[in-house]
């Protein structure tokens, strides 16, 4: 109830809050999701920015009423009272975020949230993992709904555009125009008609959460850097444009599934390391490093084989042999790295390098890391074929595809989506709800046309 604020703390309005607080942990105590309370959202974030009073070796909270921040009376004192009598088997936090009374932007103690991808500096999504701390609570970037959700609010037919005012009413995130506008453009080719526009930011908000979650999910690794990431946001309470991966009539955006492969059980990834374009105007470096590696949350050891591909992006052949590792020894709840190495940029032609892992001979994961950005590449054209087969769909390429996107509808349900596709690797797409005779999906993916 307390947030991005500095709240008052006099007599009357302590004993009330004390009142609704032991109602309400009294309420949730008995269920099995609640497994932190915190304090406040962003108030000691308030607190610095406004330069407000807080000594964090002061121990008195009496003291705490006399300052100009007496809010800390009730995120330290009375609030934590009350959980400890209440509800003593979930931890209290006094704040998101938070680290021990050092500041809200440490990142080595507690949890922080990370805006400067979207807010803030506005940093490319590509190094979204290196912006991370030990406990990422809130970050995102924002992607429009489904367009039968546009549809559904939209109800005049001449507002039907991206940046009509209808639709910008549709969105409450101060300054959305100029953020989503910015990710755009750094990052694709930018379309205009509504639904190409609508899958452009949602690729876009897939691929900052994938860059974001799989990064910090290596990091727990061995050395345990990052413990983890919360879903930011789930979905809305409104049919809106937002940070939710789910929007208000539960149609999932492409960052769920995104989010779903890079949060698998067993989870092979794939990256070449990232260089600032913008700075030296696309003048790619002579060489890349590149490294594979494979996440796993299994309580035990696993042993798989993991296969690294070179595809090049214009032919959908292979410029280099690919390379397999075989009976390798996955570590439990860590992570394990496979292979790393160099291309050379001057020499091979632009191409994806595409990773797959097989644990006791299935394909339990897979990985494309693709040059960035995507606006350099041309996507056109890239031989896509998608076979219905009753309950599943059959799903190849050509030549290397980015995000080949599923549209879902009312009771008609994929298990995955914004899928890449690379050449002599055929993926079966399961699918319920479609009747014999129903009109099939409609698909699309980056740079068709």
């Amino acid at each position: 109830m307390f947030g991005c604020g500095n709240y008052p703390a006099f007599p009357a309005i302590l004993r009330s809050i004390e009142i609704e607080c032991v109602a309400n942990v009294a309420r949730l105590r008995h269920h099995p999701s609640i497994v932190i309370y915190a304090g406040n959202n962003e108030d000691y974030q308030v607190q610095e920015s406004f330069g407000l009073t807080y000594k964090y070796e002061d121990k008195d909270p009496e003291s705490w009423l006399k300052t100009d921040f007496p809010a800390r009376y009730i995120y330290e004192k009375l609030l934590p009272d009350v959980v400890a009598a209440e509800s003593p088997h979930v931890p209290y936090h006094p704040g998101s975020p938070w680290g021990d009374g050092l500041r809200t932007s440490n990142n080595t103690v507690g949890d922080m949230h990370q805006w400067n991808v979207w807010h803030g500096t506005q940093e490319k999504y590509q190094i979204f993992d290196t912006l991370g701390g030990r406990f990422n609570s809130e970050f995102g970037m924002e992607a429009f709904p489904h367009i039968d959700t546009i549809k559904y609010y939209c109800t005049d037919p001449k507002q039907l555009y991206p940046q009509s005012h209808m639709l910008d009413f549709h969105n409450k995130a101060d300054g959305h125009e100029r953020r989503i506008a910015t990710y755009l453009v750094e990052n694709f080719r930018t379309q205009t008609d509504l639904e190409s526009f609508i899958h452009l930011t949602q690729l876009s908000q897939a691929e900052a959460l994938m860059f974001g979650y799989r990064g910090w999910r290596k990091q727990w690794g061995q050395q345990r850097y990052c413990g983890g990431a919360l879903v930011w946001q789930l979905n809305d309470c409104w049919p809106v444009t937002s940070w939710s991966i789910i929007d208000y009539f539960q149609r999932k955006k492409p960052a769920y599934y995104a989010m779903r492969r890079a949060l698998a059980p067993v989870a092979v990834a794939v990256k070449r390391a990232h260089f600032d374009w913008s700075v030296v105007h696309a003048r790619v470096p002579k060489t890349s490093d590149y490294e594979v590696w494979v996440a796993s949350n299994q309580p035990a050891e696993l042993t798989a084989t993991v296969e690294l591909r070179f595809v090049s992006i214009a032919t959908g052949k292979e410029i280099k042999e690919k390379l397999v590792k075989q009976d390798i020894k996955l570590v439990a709840n860590g992570t394990t790295d496979v292979l790393s190495g160099s291309i050379d940029n001057v020499t091979e032609e632009p191409h994806v390098l595409a990773a797959r892992i097989w644990v006791n001979g299935d394909i339990v994961s897979r990985d494309v890391d693709w040059p960035q950005p995507l606006k350099y590449l041309d996507l056109e054209d890239r031989g896509v074929e998608v076979r219905p087969q009753g309950d599943t769909i059959l799903v190849k390429a050509s030549k290397p595809t980015k995000g080949l996107v599923f549209e879902e509808r009312a009771g008609v349900l994929v298990h995955d989506s914004a899928v890449d596709v690379v050449p002599g690797d055929e993926q079966m797409i399961k699918v319920r709800g479609l009747a014999k005779g129903d009109r099939h999906l409609k698909w699309t993916y980056l740079g068709r046309t």
